[in-house]
């Protein structure tokens, strides 16, 4: 069994084509860039498809191709339809319920009505199911509390089932020390969200969290009237800010790293730049933070375009 990742909308409206899914592609996005091989998104109804789909990918698809990861959003409240998590614990061997404690807690921060999901999470044989609700706000937070679990879940799933089994593929090379701490490094066209970065990076070994945000102001190198920003990117761009990280994360051992730079139009007070560090010990977090950001600014192929209330604008970082 790879590190394979199976997003499962359960939306009766997104499946008759009545509505758009828009927390597929957010999961399916985000699964890649953790690594995972992602298949197509799929859209089913509420209802009984929910437990035969689970079951398909579970029990019936041969061992060597059940994903690590099925991650369901949708059909987790009250309504009559909404069975998602009856299914779910009907298919698992054993319940994780401090994952959901902390998708609950994480998202009472923002909303009350985040504990009426009645999502569960567990195992069965080697592969890991949560269930998400059906909202973008709560799929990204879903997001934010699984990113640094992880790649420690697929890891004891491993130690558990995996000794005098044979593989139908290739053991996967243990991960350089720098990528293990590298939790999250890329571009985004999204809004930032600090509170998410801040959470992923979070880790029971570190007393000290960092987190910069790089807001959009109303002047630039003493003109103000600056109305927003539209920054351009690289094709590179994603490949050189994990660069960035990594070598962060090697001149800095014991943290941990979270960088997302956003791209497109944005205002005045919106993030173009989240950066998060964890470590033992406030100094190293703030050091490495520092560097960080200033590693970011000067290496990454990202470019702005000012424009002012005169109606005129400018380029910043093309020069060289």
């Amino acid at each position: 069994m790879g590190r394979r990742a199976v997003v499962v909308i359960v939306s009766s409206s997104a499946a008759r084509g009545t509505a758009q899914d828009l927390c597929g592609p957010i999961l399916h996005e985000w699964l890649t860039g953790m690594g995972l091989a992602v298949d197509p998104v799929r859209v089913i109804p509420d209802g009984p498809e929910v437990e035969q789909t689970l079951r398909e990918l579970t029990e019936q698809t041969p061992q060597a191709e059940r994903p690590r990861f099925i991650v369901t959003s949708g059909g987790t409240g009250l309504n009559s339809d909404d069975v998602t998590p009856e299914a779910t614990a009907r298919i698992l061997e054993r319940e994780s319920p401090g994952v959901m404690h902390g998708l609950w807690a994480y998202g009472l921060q923002k909303t009350a009505t985040a504990v009426m999901s009645r999502g569960v999470a567990g195992q069965v044989g080697m592969t890991f199911v949560v269930n998400l609700p059906g909202s973008k706000g709560g799929v990204k937070d879903g997001m934010a509390v699984l990113e640094p679990l992880l790649d420690h879940i697929s890891a004891q799933l491993e130690d558990v089932h995996g000794h005098g089994e044979e593989r139908g593929t290739a053991a996967e090379p243990a991960p350089a020390a720098s990528s293990s701490r590298v939790l999250h490094a890329q571009v985004t066209n999204e809004p930032l969200d600090p509170a998410r970065a801040q959470a992923a990076v979070s880790a029971a070994d570190c007393g000290a969290v960092v987190g910069f945000s790089g807001v959009i102001r109303d002047h630039d190198d003493g003109r103000s009237g600056v109305t927003g920003l539209e920054y351009s990117a690289h094709p590179d761009a994603d490949t050189v800010i994990r660069q960035v990280a990594e070598e962060i994360a090697v001149e800095f051992p014991q943290v941990r790293i979270w960088a997302e730079h956003r791209i497109g139009s944005l205002a005045v007070g919106d993030s173009a730049l989240e950066a998060a560090v964890a470590s033992a010990h406030r100094k190293e977090a703030f050091a490495a933070c520092d560097a960080l950001v200033d590693r970011i600014k000067a290496r990454v192929p990202i470019w702005k375009r000012q424009t002012y209330t005169d109606g005129t604008h400018s380029w910043v970082g093309l020069d060289g």
